[in-house]
């Protein structure tokens, strides 16, 4: 996992340094209105450069890529173990992404030039990506450790001795079971003291 990850990370840095470098944001005010004497009025500032399409597209291209890679490998792992893997979880998560990202990214190159639309739209998107993913990687993960909890039984040793605090019913029978055998051990003991102090 961590290789892809740092390939990744490498890809993106890369193309956004050589951007930077070859074509660095500038700042630019857009005035919206202006009054009568051509004073203006609404004006709001973006951050642009010549090439930004490509660079974008670029970027669009490695991570979009990555994404349709990993829900085909998300796919091939559908049917391992819950308690060992959450590949049906991160599936569905981005699925969500991609879904959202296809709505919202042509959403947000519409809504360029409408300042509260595109902060809508692309505050919207942001949310939508982190919270599909972590809520539907970590509560899975939370719900299945509680209820392993709940339908396990706990067992605590100390020193030389075994001692079991069991909790569910089957735990319990598993203790009255090993009560009752130590408690015919008992009288076996029992019976051959007193026997021995008989013959003695």
């Amino acid at each position: 996992v961590i290789k892809p990850m740092i390939v990744l990370l490498m890809l993106n840095v890369a193309v956004m340094t050589i951007w930077t470098v070859i074509d660095p944001l500038q700042r630019q005010t857009v005035v919206v209105t202006q009054d009568p004497f051509l004073r203006n009025v609404e004006t709001y500032g973006v951050c642009d450069s010549d090439h930004v399409s490509t660079f974008l597209a670029i970027l669009c291209v490695i991570n979009l890529g990555s994404l349709i890679f990993a829900l085909f490998q998300a796919y091939m792992a559908r049917k391992i173990s819950t308690e060992l893997q959450e590949s049906s979880y991160i599936f569905l998560a981005m699925s969500i992404i991609l879904l959202v990202s296809f709505i919202g990214i042509p959403v947000i190159i519409i809504a360029r030039d409408k300042v509260a639309a595109l902060y809508f739209v692309t505050a919207g998107l942001i949310f939508v990506v982190c919270s599909s993913l972590l809520l539907l990687v970590f509560i899975p993960k939370v719900r299945a450790l509680r209820k392993k909890n709940r339908n396990t039984s706990m067992s605590v040793s100390s020193g030389g001795m075994g001692i079991k605090i069991l909790s569910t019913p089957v735990g319990q029978a598993e203790l009255e079971k090993e009560n009752h055998a130590l408690t015919v051990v008992q009288s076996k003991s029992e019976k051959e003291i007193r026997e021995l102090k008989r013959l003695l």
